[in-house]
């Protein structure tokens, strides 16, 4: 099966009613704003990455961004949370378990498969939630990844869902602002003329910084936007 093959095959029910359910209770319980769904890539492997700065990140981004890309979306998520029913529940929608620290190369492996069967992979490079609010140094494992797989790469800036569930609250902050901006698909090039340690930082510098483009500047952190950053709230 090639790659554009194993990613027509659509969207099963389950993980259509899945997304369906996270936009459902995220707009009654946040108001959203999502920006740059238009035109994205329905075919061939992706990788979606996003800043990190709520639980409610990952079905923000997989309620909004699965019918726009038409396909499903996988996601790597701590073993410790294949658990009973709750394991068997995650791993129907897509969610692979890896250890905790995102750099073992299990993890890499179950991601690079995914990719080479021409489906959509999200990851969260800064690999825990950030709890300044601000952009983290991410993990290189991201740009390795973009380079073996020669996949492109999909930035969205989350905005505002620290305020919303952000770490150490138990409670939502219910109606709370929270804005998804979706940027356009790139490639990475690692620069093979450099130590191939500079390259990677390189690259996965660049990853932040188009996302940095992408979030209320509050969010920024120690990243210069790449390209023009979007306006926004702080």
């Amino acid at each position: 099966m090639t790659a554009d093959t194993g990613a027509r095959r659509g969207v099963p029910m389950v993980v259509r009613l899945a997304a369906a359910t996270c936009r459902l209770v995220l707009s009654l319980a946040a108001r959203v704003r999502v920006e740059g769904l238009a035109d994205l890539p329905r075919s061939g492997p992706l990788i979606v990455v996003a800043n990190h700065l709520s639980n409610a990140d990952p079905p923000l981004v997989v309620g909004w961004l699965t019918p726009a890309l038409g396909r499903p979306m996988h996601i790597l998520a701590k073993e410790a949370l294949f658990v009973g029913p709750v394991g068997a529940l995650l791993r129907s929608q897509g969610v692979t378990p890896v250890r905790a620290g995102g750099s073992d190369i299990e993890a890499f492996r179950a991601a690079l498969s995914i990719l080479e069967r021409g489906e959509v992979l999200c990851i969260f490079p800064e690999g825990t939630r950030s709890r300044s609010g601000a952009l983290q140094a991410a993990k290189p494992g991201v740009a390795m990844l973009a380079n073996r797989a020669g996949a492109p790469i999909l930035p969205v800036g989350i905005s505002g869902s620290d305020r919303f569930l952000g770490p150490g609250r138990r409670v939502p902050r219910f109606r709370s602002q929270i804005v998804i901006r979706v940027g356009r698909p790139f490639r990475l090039t690692v620069d093979r003329g450099h130590p191939r340690r500079t390259g990677v930082q390189a690259a996965t510098d660049e990853i932040m910084r188009r996302i940095a483009g992408l979030v209320d500047e509050r969010h920024r952190g120690p990243y210069e936007p790449l390209v023009a950053p979007i306006d926004g709230g702080g």
